[in-house]
């Protein structure tokens, strides 16, 4: 085997590999912290020419607690539970729970309780991009801009 074979076999196989579990601190509001281990992120499906990106799954398991430092191996983690995001600067949104469609997120603009599910889906679709104390000016410098909240009723709409 060639090594310009060799490289592009291994450049394959780490494309098709799942990234390695990442745990994060999703926010801390009112004297409650939810912390998140994320594994198992897989690409699934495409967009369509008009919105492009990615459908990507990941396995979330949640802990809360009332300190943002509190050490991993204190975390008391739930049971998994699987979430898609539709990585697109376009049309980005999440899947909701039971198959229901997916919500648009406006991720040019963060406040309250967006803020966490922003703070998610950027983990799981830009893994290792830390969101550093301001997550907006980080989903900014990745070309997000403002975009509409609505609700799709299955994953062919929202990439209609």
């Amino acid at each position: 085997m060639n090594p310009k074979s060799l490289f592009l076999g291994l450049a394959l196989a780490a494309l098709a590999s799942p990234v390695a579990a990442e745990s994060y601190l999703g926010r801390c509001k009112m004297g409650e912290c939810l912390h998140y281990d994320q594994s198992e992120r897989r690409v699934e499906g495409q967009g369509s020419a008009r919105v492009p990106g990615d459908l990507v799954r990941v396995m979330l398991r949640e802990a809360i607690s009332d300190r943002s430092d509190t050490p991993k191996k204190r975390l008391q983690f739930d049971a998994p539970s699987e979430v898609r995001f539709f990585c697109s600067t376009a049309r980005p949104a999440f899947g909701l729970q039971g198959g229901g469609g997916y919500q648009g997120l406006n991720l040019g603009q963060i406040f309250g309780a967006n803020e966490l599910v922003a703070n998610m889906y950027l983990r799981a679709c830009h893994p290792g991009v830390d969101p550093g104390r301001n997550i907006e000016a980080t989903l900014r410098g990745l070309g997000y801009r403002p975009t509409p909240n609505g609700i799709f009723a299955s994953f062919e709409a929202l990439i209609r």
